[in-house]
């Protein structure tokens, strides 16, 4: 088991890698729209309904949950360069009528006991040691009948050490097989758990980026990126780690999973 430091060390560099992320202007996790699409399908997103995305990031998905389901969004991200540019977005995108953003911690929600209709995340549990405790505090805040649903990087089978190793150091994420997913839900009370692990397609991933960012929107962030690169020490270095240590077949073994559990 590792101890609190090294759990307090390894969330504060996902913290750092988080900041680096909302520099560039970029949420991502795989799976992309069609992951997203899924994820709605699952928690049975429609109008009228009150959404939490927990780990919203720049705030792309809070735009599409408003403009595709017609429902009333709170984002909430850790850090708070995410939640200024997601409130931006959300002004850009003439949703900001229907959407509110919070700083805060995935694991300390600032809300009521059963507040909301869904509680969804898109790859935000892979970066808790302590998975368990943040589900249970989704689960907290959706009301009796209300939906948690969310997309994971997932193991299609067990990783080589030095893969898994890559995806701690790197990315500093933890996946987990897909049964271990729906047992955490399960874990939380929930009922009548679903989903399953997909293999990545890099097109659809492609794709999937295009539409949520649009054409200009992937130039910026291009751009932010080649800024970052020229300009800041530490975002060469973390680049230059990225791409001369990448084991072999790096994704063969990793996938994402979409999955979801209703609140008796």
């Amino acid at each position: 088991m590792p101890s609190e430091q090294d759990r307090g060390h390894f969330e504060q560099a996902a913290r750092g890698y988080f900041q680096f992320l909302a520099k560039v202007g970029l949420t991502k996790h795989l799976g992309s729209m069609e992951a997203t699409r899924e994820l709605l399908a699952l928690t049975r997103v429609d109008k009228g309904k009150l959404v939490l995305e927990v780990g919203c990031g720049v705030g792309a998905t809070v735009g599409y949950l408003v403009r595709s389901a017609g429902c009333r969004v709170v984002g909430v991200d850790l850090v708070e360069e995410m939640v200024d540019q997601a409130q931006a977005r959300a002004r850009a995108e003439r949703v900001g009528h229907r959407a509110a953003f919070v700083a805060a911690d995935a694991r300390h929600l600032p809300f009521k006991d059963g507040a909301f209709d869904a509680v969804l995340m898109e790859s935000l549990n892979v970066f808790f040691e302590d998975k368990q405790a943040a589900i249970d505090e989704y689960v907290r805040v959706t009301r009796p009948g209300g939906y948690v649903g969310m997309t994971e990087m997932t193991w299609l089978a067990p990783p080589s050490p030095e893969v898994a190793a890559y995806y701690e150091r790197v990315v500093y994420a933890k996946a987990l097989q897909a049964g271990g997913w729906k047992d955490l839900l399960a874990g939380a009370g929930l009922h009548g758990v679903v989903g399953g692990a997909h293999q990545v397609d890099m097109v659809e991933e492609a794709r999937g980026r295009l539409e949520r960012y649009g054409c200009r929107g992937m130039v910026r962030v291009l751009w932010r990126a080649l800024t970052l690169f020229l300009q800041d020490r530490e975002t060469r270095a973390f680049l230059k780690d990225v791409t001369t240590s990448l084991p072999q077949d790096l994704l063969g073994d990793m996938g994402y999973g979409v999955y979801a559990g209703q609140k008796p």
